[in-house]
């Protein structure tokens, strides 16, 4: 604060010296100002006392020299009255004869100067310029060119003040500003060929350009949907479920094997709770030592390295453990090949299905291991909508084949497989996604094997497809009410719950993404609970029994990596989450114990809301059936 109050003192000090030395000039100018004046006034005095006394030369004598110019006058006005004039002189006769004229004088207007107003003339020069023919010569041409130019400068500004303008000239004026201070629109100019491909390549506007197609497809996917509407859930059930519900425990990633492929699937052992398997398509740069396709072995203990690692010729697309052996491993290609992995051999499949007519021949998108120890079979689908099935003892062609079509009134359909999912204990039907947007009910035996019945609801390829998984009579809960429900996840942003026994139509609609919803998986122990991964990268947590619009609770990723989720898998105790990035990066959640081990209020609370699920249509259908009954009565 001193320094402050010592720095204005002296601030303060420095202005009264400023101001000391303006006025010391001032009193200067003045009194230079006073000596020209004084100068003038003699030098003009002096030039009148030498008109006087050359006149007084002229009309004679230096004596009257001395007195006013009147006296010769006088004198001869005299002598011309005491003495006639002779016959040979003229009289000299003078009269005084006084004029007055009227003359006009303009005011000189009134000059005002500016500060910034200079001029070059010199101190000594302006002071030369007195009653000597050497001061007046020290005013050059220059300077007096220079005085002339300010002269007319300051009778213009006199003249521009003065006069006022018309309304046209400010009219004029005003429209000349206002074009001015418009922006001078760019010419629009074509891009090269060159400069198209730079531009598009550009990671900005690739971005950009993903995040407006996704927009596009979901506003001409959906009839009615408001595109500026905030799904987001800031109830206070979201705050009921806890932000401890759902917690992140570690990442796994390989710098050889893993890092820069896109993780396909995930699974975790069903022989030991610490062991999952991910599978990899091919790498984004790709070395000649790479191999095309890979699935490695992860143990949560282990983070910095996986357990085992297996190579494949090509890329892998779905893999999972096999029920009853946990040494092998199978896995189905992008090639089309199955093949089988052991951990007691090396690092390649032991065991490659070939190509061939009977099996298949495209991307082989779906698997899955169903019956029991002494009656297994391995399920496979590809995307050209084939379905084969698999004997684990004879891998060379499969037992049954299955090329799905439906024939109806409205033409040939034939499903592209993405994914399909079998309810609990069941090895003759499943439920298959296909990339046109509808779910279908597919019979391996029977009578009419093939396609059953069809779901439409989704309005893009539906990506997931999960059972519920059976609770068992422990719980107290009906095992129709479970195994009837089936959640499907598609690229319209949206995840389905469908009853599968009572409707065609899905019976509730959770639309809270803002992208592709990439997976979804039913809780293998909570009844009401399942997880979802989308491209923004968030992990899902929901809760029917708390909330039927909104997560209880949305992981994001901790390193801030805003990488698309491509699969999630729960553990078989319901306690590990484990959720797969489009770098390869293999994050794992642990679930809070409220999830894990849930009561059998949570039971019988889903029970009764999954009664209370109907389509729309059923829903106001019922409403208009009992709004009758009530009119009846």
């Amino acid at each position: 604060m001193e320094a402050e109050i010592d720095a204005l003192r002296r601030e303060r000090e420095e202005k009264i010296r400023q101001i000391a030395e303006k006025r010391k000039q001032v009193e200067e100018l003045r009194k230079k100002r006073s000596e020209r004046a004084a100068q003038a006034k003699s030098a003009q005095g002096t030039l009148a006392s030498n008109v006087d006394s050359l006149v007084a030369e002229i009309l004679g004598g230096a004596a009257s020299s001395r007195a006013s110019p009147e006296a010769p006058l006088k004198e001869l006005s005299e002598k011309s009255r005491s003495s006639p004039p002779g016959p040979g002189e003229r009289s000299l006769s003078f009269q005084q004869e006084v004029s007055i004229a009227a003359v006009d004088i303009e005011p000189d207007g009134h000059v005002s100067y500016e500060r910034s107003c200079q001029t070059d003339l010199r101190a000594s020069d302006v002071e030369g310029g007195g009653g000597n023919a050497g001061g007046q010569g020290a005013v050059s041409k220059s300077s007096t060119s220079i005085l002339m130019k300010m002269a007319d400068r300051a009778k213009n500004r006199v003249l521009t003040g003065t006069t006022s303008a018309t309304q046209e000239e400010r009219r004029l004026k005003r429209a000349a500003e206002a074009k001015s201070s418009e922006p001078e629109r760019p010419e629009i100019k074509e891009l090269s060929a060159e400069e198209r491909q730079k531009l598009e390549g550009h990671p900005d506007y690739k971005a950009f350009f993903e995040r407006a197609t996704l927009l596009v497809e979901r506003a001409l996917g959906q009839e009615a949907w408001d595109i500026a509407l905030d799904f987001k859930n800031t109830s206070a059930e979201q705050a009921e479920g806890g932000a401890d519900a759902l917690k992140h425990v570690d990442d796994y990633s390989e710098e050889k094997w893993a890092k820069g492929r896109c993780v396909t699937d995930l699974r975790f052992s069903p022989h030991r709770q610490e062991i999952f398997i991910s599978a990899y398509h091919q790498k984004t740069n790709p070395e000649l030592s790479d191999p095309d396709g890979c699935m490695l072995v992860w143990n949560l203990t282990m983070k910095n390295r996986p357990e085992v690692a297996f190579s494949a010729p090509s890329a892998v697309l779905t893999a999972i453990p096999h029920k009853f052996d946990p040494a092998l491993f199978y896995g189905g290609t992008y090639s089309g090949a199955i093949l089988l992995w052991d951990t007691r051999q090396k690092a390649g499949p032991v065991l490659k299905t070939p190509l061939s007519g009977k099996g298949h021949a495209h991307p082989v998108s779906a698997m899955e291991q169903v019956g029991t120890q002494n009656a297994t079979n391995l399920v496979t689908a590809s995307n050209d909508g084939r379905l084969c099935v698999w004997s684990l003892a004879m891998l060379n062609t499969p037992q049954e084949t299955f090329d799905l079509k439906n024939e109806s009134k409205a033409g040939r359909r034939e499903p592209s497989v993405m994914s399909f999912s079998f309810p609990e204990n069941e090895t003759n039907i499943l439920y298959v996604g296909s990339e046109d947007g509808v779910m279908w009910q597919v019979n391996l035996r029977g009578s009419k094997p093939g396609i059953a019945e069809l779901y439409e609801g989704h309005d893009g390829p539906v990506t997931g497809v999960h059972m519920h998984p059976h609770q068992g009579n422990d719980s107290g809960i009906s095992s129709d009410t479970t195994t009837d429900l089936c959640l499907t996840s598609s690229f319209d942003w949206s995840v389905k719950l469908w009853r599968v026994k009572h409707f065609q139509s899905p019976v509730l609609t959770l639309d809270a993404f803002e992208d592709y919803v990439y997976d979804v998986r039913w809780h293998p122990t909570h009844p009401a609970c399942f997880a979802s991964t989308d491209g923004e990268g968030h992990v899902d947590l929901w809760n029917l029994n708390k909330n039927i619009e909104s997560p209880v609770l949305r992981c994001e990723n901790p390193n801030n990596r805003r990488l698309a989720l491509n699969k999630c898998h729960w553990s078989i105790d319901g306690r590990k989450l484990a959720t797969g990035d489009s770098e390869g990066t293999v994050s794992v959640y642990a679930a809070d114990r409220s999830v894990a081990q849930p009561r059998n209020e949570d039971f019988v609370q889903f029970q009764e809301r999954v009664r209370q699920l109907k389509p729309t249509a059923q829903r106001s259908r019922d409403g208009y059936d009992s709004r009758l009954a009530s009119m009846a009565r």
